[in-house]
C-alpha cells in the first residue's frame, strides 16, 4: 500500500510511513486505504463501473487524485541536512584535527636541530685557517631514514644539524691546524638521541671531544694523507665562512714533521756525543784516581799524567818524574799515612792533610830538594807557572781522607 500523505510505498504490516512518518493505522481506521497514484477506493456514492449501471450508459472516468509534492521536497532536504550535518561534524571534529596533527608531526620529524660539540684541541682554530673536524655520524631518524654520513665541526663545536633520531658519532680523521699540527683520533664514540625535547632548543649538546696533538716527529704520512683527504671533501666550509687550503695545510704538516725529525736526530746525536765524552771523561778520571787504605786522590784533568809514573801502596802514593826536565820543572810528590811525625826529608813543600778515621796522619810532600829551590819555582814547567805553595795546595785539594 501507499502513504496517503506523501505517496511513498509502505510495506505490509508497517504502522508508519518510513519517509514522512504518517500513521498507517489512522488512515485505515478512517476508512480510506492508500492507493496507487490516480486510483480511488470505491464508495457507496460511487458504484463500481459495470455494476448496476444502465446497459447503454458508459461509466464515468475515475477522477485523478491530486497529491502535494511539498512533503517529498521537505523530506529530501531534511535528509540532506542530516547527512551534511553528520559529515561536517566528523570532518571538523575528527578528520581535520587528525590531519593537522599528522602534518605537524611530520613537520617536526623533518625539522633539523643544531648539534653542538665541546671540542678541546690545543692550537686548533678554524677562524685562523685550520681545517674543520670531520665526524662520521651513523644511526636512524625517527621517520625511519638510515643515516651514515660525514659532517664537519668548527673549533666552536658547531656545524652539524640532525633530525629526531638516535645516532653514534666518531672522529673520522684529524683536522690540521694552521701551523701543521696533527691530532690523535680518539677511539671513543658519542651517543646522541634527539626527541621532542630538542624542539625549540637553539642547540643540543652532543658531548665532549678531546683532541691531543701528536708529537710532531711521530706524525705519519698516513695521518697527514687522511687529514688532507677529509679537508678536501669539506665542500660546505666556504659556505659556512671558513677558508683554508688543504694542500698548503698538508705541506705545513709534512714540514713540521720533517723539521721535528731532523731536530730529534740532531738532539740524539748531540746526546750520543755527550755520552761518549762523559764516558771518556770518566775513563780519564779513573786513570787520574788513586786509592789507598787511608785516602783517595783524584788529580785534575789538566794534570800532565804523561810526565809522571805512579806507584801505590796501602798507605802511600808516589809520583816520580819520567821526563828529563830542568830541576825547576820537577812535579814529583808523595802522599803517605803515618802513625808518627812527618818524614824529615828536605823537599820543596810539605803539608799535613789531616787524620783518618783510624787515627793515621796523612802528609803531602814533594818537589826538588831545598838546595835547588829558587825564586819563581815552576813545578809543572812553562805550561803552568805555579809556585811551590800553589802547587802544594792544588795537590792537597785532590785528596779525600778515609
Amino acid at each position: 500500500m501507499f502513504c496517503r500523505n506523501c505517496g511513498s510505498k509502505i510495506e505490509d504490516g508497517a504502522k508508519f510511513c518510513p519517509v514522512c512518518g504518517e500513521s498507517v493505522t489512522a488512515a485505515i481506521e478512517g476508512g480510506v486505504e492508500a492507493q496507487p497514484d490516480g486510483a480511488a477506493a470505491p464508495t457507496d456514492e460511487m458504484p463500481a463501473a459495470g455494476i448496476n449501471a444502465p446497459a447503454n450508459e458508459a461509466a464515468p472516468a475515475p477522477a485523478k487524485a491530486k497529491r502535494s509534492k511539498k512533503p517529498l521536497v521537505v523530506a529530501a532536504v531534511v535528509a540532506a541536512l542530516l547527512a551534511a550535518g553528520g559529515g561536517a561534524g566528523y570532518y571538523f571534529g575528527v578528520y581535520a584535527p587528525e590531519q593537522a596533527r599528522e602534518a605537524a608531526e611530520q613537520e617536526a620529524l623533518a625539522a633539523k636541530h643544531a648539534v653542538r660539540f665541546s671540542v678541546s684541541a690545543q692550537g686548533w682554530d678554524t677562524s685562523a685557517g685550520a681545517s674543520r673536524l670531520p665526524v662520521r655520524i651513523t644511526g636512524r631518524e625517527e621517520r625511519g631514514k638510515k643515516v651514515d654520513a660525514v659532517r664537519y665541526v668548527d673549533s666552536d663545536g658547531e656545524g652539524v644539524e640532525l633530525r629526531r633520531g638516535s645516532y653514534k658519532v666518531e672522529v673520522a680523521a684529524s683536522p690540521i691546524a694552521a701551523d701543521g699540527t696533527v691530532y690523535a683520533v680518539p677511539a671513543e664514540k658519542l651517543s646522541i638521541k634527539l626527541g621532542e625535547k630538542a624542539d625549540g632548543k637553539k642547540a643540543v649538546d652532543a658531548g665532549d671531544v678531546a683532541l691531543e696533538p701528536v708529537e710532531a716527529s711521530e706524525v705519519t704520512d698516513d695521518q697527514i694523507a687522511a687529514a688532507k683527504k677529509y679537508a678536501e671533501e669539506d665542500e660546505g666550509a666556504k659556505k659556512a665562512g671558513f677558508d683554508f687550503d688543504a694542500e698548503a695545510l698538508a705541506a705545513a704538516a709534512t714540514k713540521r714533521r720533517d723539521d721535528a725529525v731532523a731536530a730529534k736526530q740532531a738532539e740524539e746525536e748531540a746526546r750520543r756525543q755527550a755520552e761518549e765524552e762523559a764516558k771518556k771523561a770518566e775513563e780519564a778520571k779513573r786513570a787520574r784516581t788513586f786509592e789507598t787504605d787511608y785516602f783517595t786522590m783524584v788529580l785534575p784533568d789538566w794534570f800532565p799524567m804523561d810526565w809522571l809514573e805512579f806507584e801505590t801502596t796501602p798507605d802511600a802514593l808516589t809520583a816520580n818524574d819520567v821526563k828529563a826536565q830542568d830541576v825547576a820543572s820537577k812535579a814529583n810528590f808523595t802522599v803517605y799515612a803515618t802513625d808518627g811525625s812527618p818524614r824529615g826529608a828536605e823537599t820543596a813543600f810539605s803539608k799535613t792533610i789531616g787524620k783518618t778515621s783510624s787515627g793515621k796522619t796523612v802528609v803531602l810532600s814533594g818537589g826538588p830538594y831545598w838546595g835547588y829551590v829558587q825564586d819563581g819555582y815552576r813545578p809543572l814547567g812553562i805550561n803552568y807557572d805555579f809556585t811551590g805553595e800553589t802547587y802544594c795546595n792544588l795537590l792537597a785539594s785532590c785528596i779525600t781522607l778515609k
